[in-house]
């Protein structure tokens, strides 16, 4: 069927209406086209279809760089230029926070671009199979909606040090015959391959195994070396958890080299191991704790409360302009980790860091008297727990800055923290931290009314 594309949908689909009036979503299509289409799941209220014809063409529309677009699960806005997408972007936002949120006067800035947004990556995760017609191992991306690895010689926004490291271990996988798991289930080995790449372009890589040694080392460190040089500083080895939820579920040892690599944001340095949560565009974070940092504008007297704080990374930048910062974070590692980085940093005596559950933490912090002048959350795509922001309004901090990688809790969490009465939204700005991707990340500022 034909169809007249109106609209953008929260996954970077194309959106229309169906012969019988339901919503269409249509991956692969932008607004202002006019597409053929076929239906391919049905649901009371839409359907989900397939791109078969571009009848009438987005003068946005362009050929996508990398020859896996539409099979890999990862970039889904390719097809169209970058100033588009980032306006599309803002769109996704604004109709969001507009249906969710119910917030129809909300300032939804322009979306906040990327000087270069190719090769951002500084942390890759790659799945490895078998390609069953030529029992050689293949390494590269999951195809969207299904465990099918797509084989990949290269990906256009991995940093090149990455996609080297890859096809190193590949050839020694292929020299050795190394075992590699197996996605129906039967015993396997090498599951995926994880690599981290500081601003130094020094570079961290992790097999993750499920559960056998890795055997012939001396020879992937010789692998490794020609391809690399001095670039490779750790490798390591991580076993799977039974049932993993991502590719560093397990425990990791180290194989050789040094155990950590630091990376630094703004004139900050943090420490990274394999496991540490790291923002993995390097250019965009410090533009994302950029715009966080102006919201809370703190002019030094400041007491701060940053929960979801993780490695620190957001609650030290804060430090350096408040009088104290209170991190809380679940992860106890993270934790540990963000006591370091305050040291390494000279932050030792303007920072404390809580490991436990945000939400009782944060009570038990307001029970004993302490009265934020700003709360930043930066919390995980499911959004702020309901007993947290009902804190929060209770605790009545001068400024609410909302970090957030997920639009439709975003809006959900601002719409009970304006319907308080207490709190408004003075603006929403949207920031390209995934470029291609339908992911956007945001910063959210409420004042006290």
């Amino acid at each position: 069927m034909q169809i007249e594309i109106t609209g953008i949908g929260s996954e970077f689909q194309g959106v229309g209406r169906a012969e019988d009036g339901r919503a269409a979503f249509i991956p692969g299509a932008l607004p202002g086209e006019r597409v053929e289409a076929s239906v391919f799941k049905n649901a009371d209220r839409f359907v989900e279809c397939r791109l078969e014809q571009v009848l009438s063409a987005s003068p946005d529309r362009i050929a996508p760089r990398c020859p896996h677009f539409g099979v890999c699960g990862g970039c889904r806005a390719q097809h169209v230029t970058y100033q588009k997408s980032l306006d599309l972007k803002r769109q996704i936002v604004e109709q969001t926070v507009r249906r969710i949120g119910g917030l129809a006067d909300a300032e939804i800035r322009p979306t906040l671009g990327a000087e270069n947004p190719w090769r951002y990556r500084n942390k890759g995760e790659f799945a490895v199979s078998t390609d069953r017609a030529t029992n050689l191992p293949v390494i590269g991306q999951c195809e969207g909606g299904s465990h099918r690895v797509v084989g990949m010689s290269d990906c256009l926004i991995q940093h090149e040090l990455s996609m080297k490291a890859v096809s190193a271990v590949g050839q020694w996988m292929q020299k050795h015959k190394i075992s590699v798991w197996d996605s129906c289930g039967r015993e396997g080995g090498l599951r995926y391959i994880v690599t981290r790449v500081n601003v130094r372009e020094e570079l961290m890589i992790i097999l993750c195994t499920t559960g056998r040694a890795v055997p012939s080392v001396e020879s992937l460190q010789k692998t490794l070396r020609d391809a690399l040089g001095g670039k490779v500083k750790s490798l390591y080895q991580l076993t799977l958890s039974p049932r993993p939820h991502h590719a560093l579920d397990g425990r990791c040892r180290l194989i050789w080299g040094q155990p950590e690599l630091t990376d630094q944001l703004f004139d900050l340095t943090f420490s990274i191991s394999p496991q540490t949560f790291f923002q993995v565009n390097h250019a965009m974070t410090e533009a994302l704790y950029g715009e966080a940092l102006r919201a809370a504008a703190l002019e030094g007297h400041e007491t701060v409360l940053d929960a979801y704080c993780g490695a620190g990374t957001i609650s030290l930048a804060l430090a350096q302009k408040a009088k104290r910062v209170i991190g809380v974070e679940l992860n106890a590692k993270a934790i540990e980790d963000a006591k370091q980085n305050a040291a390494r940093n000279g932050l030792t005596e303007k920072t404390r860091f809580i490991a436990g559950d945000a939400p009782e933490e944060a009570l038990k912090l307001f029970s004993q008297g302490l009265r934020p002048d700003v709360i930043v959350v930066d919390p995980p795509r499911k959004g702020v727990e309901a007993r947290l922001l009902s804190a929060m309004v209770k605790c009545s901090p001068e400024r609410i800055v909302y970090v957030s990688c997920n639009p439709s809790t975003l809006a959900r969490d601002l719409k009970i923290l304006t319907e308080s009465g207490q709190y408004r939204v003075e603006y929403v700005q949207p920031v390209d931290m995934f470029s291609w991707t339908e992911h956007v990340e945001n910063v959210a500022l409420l004042t006290r009314v």
